[in-house]
């Protein structure tokens, strides 16, 4: 039912493919406005390293916005404790809001926060590529003539052939947590391509983008459904955007984006093959729009609903042909 690419991506390319058949500025106009990159920013309290984290993220390929008013989803960063201004900064961004323990590699989730763990310095150094050939021999050397690595302060103030800005310039890049992982690798016998992969995974900046597209699976489907509200106006008068609309690729990308926000909300969707199968989910998911739940969440189920009708439509459809053709061989 679905290949790598979202149900919102299907929708957006299909939709740039029919606006330039359409040569008409209003198609254009949705286009874009449907296509817009989900804007992003990241806020907390002084010192929790926002500046890091936002490189970190840009690095990854998120788009950031100015600010959290201009913003479609707020990255909130805490970090070892969380104060009465966090809960209430966290409380007031309500749904829109990702919230983030940076410097996860020197305190745990505080009690009672639900947060992405994070380790901000190490995400800048391994999308940066900041493993350098002069880090990369001072990690080499420590390998090999361990240091005191119980503090940073021990770290600087220890007796070390290693020069004492050389060791300063390390943990800037790395911290302790940092420099211990890159020493373990390179005992391993790790390349430098091999431990910069792994300072990746222990900065867990993935995990992050991962969660930030996955929040923002309703920010797109809000996106989608005023994109369809104005291309159900255009239809009135333009035939061309009835016949987008009507499509099923239209039709099963619109289900799709619908099951990404449900998904994201913690439901499971079925994925079935079988037309009594896709009937039964159609019928499941129109009890669900018309109950006990939230406009967007209605919208969802009509159209997940939707989605399965036309397969189960399609898939009777094939089989009577199949039939026809049986009986006439």
């Amino acid at each position: 039912m679905r290949g790598t690419m979202s149900g919102h991506q299907i929708f957006v390319d299909e939709l740039a493919r029919f606006a330039g058949a359409a040569a008409d500025t209003r198609w254009t106009a949705i286009a874009e406005r449907l296509g817009a990159p989900l804007r992003v920013a990241v806020s907390g309290r002084r010192g929790v390293g926002r500046r890091t984290v936002a490189h970190a993220l840009v690095r990854a390929g998120i788009d950031l916005a100015p600010s959290s008013n201009a913003a479609d989803l707020d990255v909130y960063l805490i970090a070892e404790v969380v104060k009465p201004e966090d809960r209430d900064a966290i409380a007031a961004a309500g749904p829109r809001v990702l919230t983030v323990l940076n410097k996860a590699d020197v305190s745990d989730t505080p009690p009672g926060v639900s947060a992405q763990p994070m380790v901000g310095l190490l995400a800048v150094a391994a999308l940066d590529g900041l493993l350098d050939d002069t880090r990369w021999a001072a990690l080499r050397l420590l390998s090999a003539r361990p240091a005191d690595l119980s503090s940073p302060d021990s770290f600087l103030a220890g007796t070390h052939p290693l020069p004492v800005e050389t060791r300063g310039r390390l943990l800037d890049t790395l911290d302790v947590f940092g420099i211990t992982a890159a020493i373990a690798a390179i005992r391993r016998g790790e390349s430098r391509a091999q431990t910069q992969a792994l300072l990746r995974r222990l900065s867990r900046v993935d995990a992050v983008v991962a969660s930030i597209t996955a929040a923002g699976a309703e920010v797109r489907y809000r996106r989608l459904l005023g994109a369809v509200a104005e291309l159900e106006a255009l239809a009135v008068t333009d035939r061309l955007a009835g016949q987008f609309l009507s499509r099923d690729d239209t039709v099963i990308a619109q289900m799709l984006a619908a099951i990404d926000v449900v998904e994201a909300a913690g439901l499971p969707v079925e994925r079935v093959r079988h037309p009594a199968e896709h009937l039964r989910q159609a019928r499941h998911w129109q009890r669900y729009s018309r109950g006990s739940v939230s406009a967007l969440h209605r919208a969802c189920g009509a159209d997940i609903a939707r989605g399965w009708l036309r397969l189960w439509f399609h898939a009777r459809a094939t089989g009577r042909c199949q039939s026809a053709e049986a009986r006439r061989d």
